[in-house]
């Protein structure tokens, strides 16, 4: 199944035990009673609807920043290969092929290794052998020209940006939003509806839909800050089409 249509699932799934609910609520409680008691009920809503929505609303807040960041961060790292695969023009051979074929196995092993890792929420390894030989043949080797250096210079400057990239691209792979974070919205979600319920409304058939919509909203805004802080996967996931391009691209650098 696709995740977006899961997730819509989950959504309706909300909706009808939320309304199920009330429904059931409606008929086992006295409407009248709970019309004498709107003010306050309305009163303790509105507080705590206000300190619910603050919370929820930096929270998406935060999430979208991290995915926005996660994508400009994939995009450093994939240019800092290339722009690396460009700035051993002036290393000597062997060396200069060798590590542009380290670079070029690099790239392919994100697409094919990693993004599935990622995907399925597999732990990915934080250190590589293969950027580690790369590093050191990158530093270890000894200029004889100024052009050599300063293509030494340029090619170590690109590399750091690769590894702080790469450090950084794992780090945000994981969820940031704690557990206890969740358990709060979860139970911030539970007290909206149960408010919801204490009004009393001569149309209950209004009344049913207002806490379908409710519920529907906050169950909409939980699949966004779920989706968000996983960028890696689910259906608004990163993909791995910039590294793609990336890799067909190094094929035609001469």
């Amino acid at each position: 199944m696709p995740e977006a249509v899961f997730e819509i699932l989950i959504v309706a799934s909300v909706v009808v035990v939320a309304v199920v609910l009330h429904a059931f609520f409606q008929r086992r409680v006295d409407g009248s009673q709970l019309r004498k008691q709107n003010d306050v009920a309305g009163y303790l809503f509105s507080a705590v609807g206000v300190i619910y929505a603050v919370v929820l609303g930096f929270v998406v807040v935060v999430v979208w920043e991290k995915y926005d960041a996660t994508g400009f961060n994939v995009d450093q790292e994939s240019a800092a290969v290339s722009d690396l695969y460009r700035a051993v023009i002036e290393y000597p051979q062997p060396l200069r092929t060798r590590i542009r074929a380290e670079l070029a196995e690099y790239a392919n092993d994100i697409i094919t290794i990693e993004w599935p890792l990622m995907d399925r929420r597999v732990d990915v390894p934080r250190d590589l052998v293969l950027l580690e030989t790369l590093a050191a043949n990158v530093d270890g080797f000894a200029p004889k020209t100024l052009g050599q250096s300063n293509a030494q210079q340029l090619a170590t400057t690109q590399l750091i940006r690769l590894l702080d990239a790469r450090r950084q691209r794992l780090i945000q792979s994981e969820p940031s939003v704690p557990l206890v974070l969740w358990v709060a919205l979860v139970l911030g979600a539970l007290a909206m509806l149960f408010f919801a319920f204490l009004f009393g409304v001569e149309n209950r058939p209004t009344q049913l839909v207002m806490t379908a919509v409710l519920a529907g909203l906050i169950a909409m805004l939980f699949i966004v800050i779920w989706e968000f802080d996983n960028p890696f996967t689910g259906s608004v996931k990163i993909s791995a089409d910039g590294w793609i391009q990336v890799r067909n691209h190094l094929a035609q650098i001469p």
